[in-house]
């Protein structure tokens, strides 16, 4: 096989005993399936050998690879993952002029609604950020749409990788743990003072959990439903699930097609369409808070796929702009949020 990208993987094909093929639709048991791209490679991070078939179910219409790779051999695929970097030190923030007001008012926005204190804060940011709806929604996936910790409200992160999130909420005041697969990202964590535990969900056997969130995790596993009961079986009655993953049904997917930042193989084992996900979540006992949550990486995934269209890293950055039919496609986002790039929702576990 031929390289990857200017970085050549360290294996020139799949071990073929790391291989499964699946015979039926991870999410909804069909055997209904239709071919939707062949010979996809890894364009992100350019460590996984082979060229991988992505199908898509015609009951559910979620996307699934098939044959994919098996859990004991997964990890090859994640051998320069993001979750590797290890915590440093961030630049502040420039403390001047229109930035600091700026500042102020998500501060003062984020303190009233999630319980954080943050400085310097204005109390005119909790007015103002709700009349600007980019910027409220920027705010509030920073934080996934929690509710504001009540006193010694648990939180569980699974996939938590390197504990940025977690460090985030428990400011907060949230009492946080954390599950993730990535024995590097877990050591990472811990040297935050995080309570992690390596592996996947079933490594946590705490329950009654408030809140559990699930960021970009649910497409890297290979039994979606038992994930999300686990989920279920953690979680107190009335706790809340936040799911955030990308979305087959997007308009980046729609535009750049084979080429989209958000297939990903072979990482990403299943990409979920609205309708997928809803039967995923009812399946695993939640029910659904309202209509989908608006979420905002349209632009950093337009960027990637149009870097990964002219067959370069997508991951590097760039000054690029939208163009006017991107720009229109965001709009229409605006009125169809089934089309963002990501599907995000909160749901609830029943109180019996």
């Amino acid at each position: 096989m031929s390289a990857l990208s200017p970085s050549t993987p360290w294996l020139s094909a799949w071990p073929e005993s790391g291989l499964e093929a699946i015979g039926a639709c991870p999410v909804c048991g069909s055997k209904n399936r239709t071919k939707l791209y062949s010979d996809l490679v890894d364009n992100v991070f350019f460590v996984a050998p082979e060229r991988w078939v992505l199908h898509q179910c015609r009951d559910c219409g979620c996307a699934y690879l098939y044959p994919r790779p098996n859990p004991e051999s997964i990890h090859i695929a994640y051998a320069r993952y993001y979750t590797h970097e290890a915590p440093g030190s961030r630049a502040e923030a420039s403390s001047s002029g229109l930035r600091l007001i700026r500042r102020a008012l998500a501060n003062g926005y984020t303190n009233w609604r999630f319980g954080t204190s943050r400085s310097p804060a204005s109390a005119l940011g909790v007015s103002i950020v709700r009349l600007l709806p980019s910027k409220r929604t920027l705010l509030d996936q920073e934080f996934r749409y929690l509710p504001r910790p009540k006193p010694r409200s648990r939180l569980l992160d699974v996939g938590c990788g390197s504990g940025d999130f977690l460090e985030k909420v428990r400011l907060a005041g949230w009492d946080v743990s954390g599950v993730d697969v990535d024995d590097k990202a877990v050591s990472n964590a811990r040297k935050k003072g995080l309570n992690i535990r390596h592996g996947d969900i079933g490594a946590c056997r705490e329950t009654n959990f408030d809140a559990i969130t699930l960021s970009h995790v649910i497409e890297h596993v290979h039994d979606p439903l038992a994930l999300l009961r686990g989920a279920h079986a953690r979680l107190k009655p009335g706790g809340c699930l936040y799911i955030e993953t990308p979305n087959l049904e997007s308009v980046g997917h729609r535009r750049f097609g084979r080429n989209w930042r958000g297939l990903e193989p072979p990482r990403h084992l299943v990409i979920l369409s609205s309708g997928s996900l809803r039967l995923l979540l009812a399946a695993a006992g939640f029910k659904m808070s309202g209509s989908l949550l608006r979420t905002n990486h349209y632009r950093y995934m337009f960027h990637a796929s149009v870097l990964i269209s002219r067959h370069q890293d997508p991951e590097r950055s760039t000054g690029m702009s939208l163009d006017w039919r991107a720009r229109l496609a965001v709009l229409r986002t605006h009125l169809q949020p089934s089309m963002q790039e990501f599907l995000a929702v909160t749901a609830f576990k029943d109180v019996r």
